[in-house]
């Protein structure tokens, strides 16, 4: 018997496993949210704004959480009544206002559990490290097919050098801080990240 015959398609069955994967990582993320007293997208978030030491806009916010404004907006609402971010005026148009975590609302981000954490901590480094370069790879992709919302991936940033020297261990090289880089150290959520032209 040929199994290639009976056996739905690799990218089905691949799409199938991580539908599974995004589930058990649901499933946590929920049980952490339900015992700190937030809904997942009021975490999410928090987490993103916490990571932005200058403040972040709610359309942001909405774009990274992938809800509408409106929600967000409801989120943020909840996350100001519990002190854990306040509105400030923009850096960048004073007219306008930006999202800020309070200190508070920053050890309740550092300390919330990364929900996909248990999902790969049972793989070696090896196998994370050749995960994540695939997780950077599949991020990338989306957002040059614009299915997701810019990301500050290094590989977005203008600071990035790609492959400049190839076939070390460091091949790529990161002009804001002047120091080559691996794969393994590209980062999905960077605070430095400035948007390539």
């Amino acid at each position: 018997m040929n199994f290639d015959q009976i056996t739905e398609p690799l990218d089905q069955r691949l799409a199938d496993g991580l539908g599974r994967l995004a589930a058990v990582a649901r499933q946590l993320d929920w049980q952490a949210a339900e015992s700190a007293g937030l809904s997942p997208t009021q975490a999410d978030i928090l987490r993103f704004v916490a990571n932005r030491p200058g403040g972040s806009r709610l359309t942001a916010a909405a774009d990274h959480a992938g809800v509408r404004k409106a929600t967000a907006s409801d989120a943020v609402s909840t996350l100001e009544k519990k002190k854990l971010v306040r509105k400030i005026s923009d850096a960048s148009d004073g007219r306008a206002l930006a999202l800020k975590a309070t200190p508070r609302g920053q050890r309740v981000a550092r300390e919330w559990p990364g929900s996909f954490t248990p999902v790969v901590s049972g793989l070696s480094e090896d196998e994370q490290a050749l995960l994540y370069g695939l997780v950077v790879k599949m991020i990338r992709q989306l957002q040059e097919r614009e299915l997701i919302a810019p990301q500050r991936t290094c590989v977005s940033c203008r600071h990035f050098r790609e492959n400049v020297a190839p076939g070390t261990a460091t091949p790529h090289f990161c002009a804001f801080v002047g120091a080559p880089m691996s794969a393994r150290h590209l980062r999905v959520d960077c605070a430095e990240h400035e948007a390539a032209a």
